[in-house]
């Protein structure tokens, strides 16, 4: 009887391996870079903003990089594992259903966005749109990180906050009308501090008096944790003549639901769009 119940065991051991693999654990509810596309600060940077998305909105979102499908599950699409994996944590508050959540497969050269089944088929072109926009265009460049980072911002302002507003998908066209539409709900739910970088470019240096040469780039010198803040550098730069200057910005303190509890419950039907560079 041993050697029978022994031998059963070893037998149900790869359908038990294969279980337990299906989908990754998550470690955080904003950020799982299991790919290692992000350094540190790029990987705090994102946080901020996907905890200040919940904070204000009550929307969960997450990004997660993986770096082959294969690994979990090789014989599904990417969208079949991509619903599975949205359901299998529960993005999203179970209630709205109105959880967002962006997966890069690296060597696979795919991704998408995943949305949840609050938000309706009709922002799934939407979703595209963004992918084709501010995805694609970098990765196809291998800027890996800055791909994530834009096209967050640009899901966050296209999707997420006209959806809260209750406003109907933006018509599908460049995106640059609607992009100017939203700048302002936008900036009125983040702050001014997102919408005051981009702008900044669309200024004059206080040195050469150039116009549109001034890019600003931000990079997380203390980090925050649930008990202190952190402390951010933002630097400004001319493209024409050089000038660069320094200032420090308080970065806010993590809150402690935000990172270490789990998600809301909240389920995908399969809502989203896909790319492949």
């Amino acid at each position: 009887m041993i050697r029978l119940f022994f031998a059963c065991f070893l037998c149900l051991c790869p359908i038990l391996v294969q279980a337990e693999t299906l989908y990754p654990d998550y470690s955080s509810t904003t950020v799982n870079d299991f790919a290692g596309l992000l350094n540190a600060e790029q990987s705090e940077v994102l946080e901020q903003t996907l905890q200040t998305l919940r904070k204000d909105t009550g929307v969960e979102m997450t990004v997660v990089t993986l770096n082959r499908q294969a690994t979990y599950n090789p014989d599904i699409s990417m969208e079949e594992f991509a619903t599975g994996l949205f359901n299998h944590w529960g993005v999203g508050d179970a209630g709205k259903n109105d959880g967002v959540m962006v997966l890069v497969l690296y060597q696979d050269r795919a991704m998408r966005i995943e949305l949840g089944a609050g938000f309706g088929p009709e922002w799934d072109r939407t979703a595209k749109t963004v992918i084709e926009r501010s995805f694609l265009p970098k990765f196809r460049e291998n800027y890996f990180a800055t791909g994530i980072l834009d096209c967050v911002d640009d899901t966050i302002k296209t999707i997420v906050v006209p959806f809260k507003a209750g406003e109907e998908p933006p018509a599908t066209s460049d995106g640059s009308f609607w992009l100017i539409l939203v700048t302002i709900p936008f900036a009125l739910i983040f702050g001014w501090r997102w919408i005051g970088d981009r702008l900044a470019r669309f200024g004059t240096c206080p040195q050469c008096a150039t116009r549109g040469t001034i890019r600003v780039s931000r990079r997380v010198l203390t980090s925050a944790t649930t008990s202190n803040s952190g402390a951010g550098e933002r630097r400004r730069t001319c493209q024409s003549c050089g000038f660069s200057d320094v200032d420090t910005y308080v970065i806010s303190r993590k809150s402690r639901s935000s990172g270490g509890s789990g998600f809301g419950g909240g389920r995908s039907s399969g809502g989203g769009a896909s790319g492949k560079w």
